[in-house]
């Protein structure tokens, strides 16, 4: 009785945002990715990678990821078509492009 009712607070105290020390609750989102980032550039000697993120054919976000020189440059923005990138924001499509990025540079 005594381990249900832990679990049961334990629970809500996660529910409303603060932490258990013995918490070890995890979770998350699984969501189809609509738009696909387009790798338009990746030179394998300079090691730069270059994701665009484009709908009916305009670009919204560039990332230009450097990982010689760990540098990463974004131009653009996500708000126009914010409705259909849902729940994947701006950060969500840097990382995954950083990702590939770090990949390819493993890979060759």
């Amino acid at each position: 009785m005594v381990s249900k009712l832990k679990k049961l607070v334990s629970y809500f105290i996660f529910k409303i945002g603060q932490k258990s020390k013995q918490s070890s609750v995890g979770w998350t989102t699984f969501a189809p990715l609509r738009i696909v980032p387009e790798y338009t550039n990746i030179d394998l000697e300079k090691k730069q990678v270059t994701g665009v993120v484009k709908y009916n054919g305009e670009a919204y976000l560039t990332v230009i990821v450097d990982v010689q020189k760990n540098k990463t440059m974004i131009k653009g923005s996500l708000r126009r078509i914010g409705e259909l990138t849902k729940p994947f924001k701006k950060s969500n499509y840097i990382e995954i492009i950083k990702s590939e990025a770090e990949y390819c540079r493993n890979s060759y």
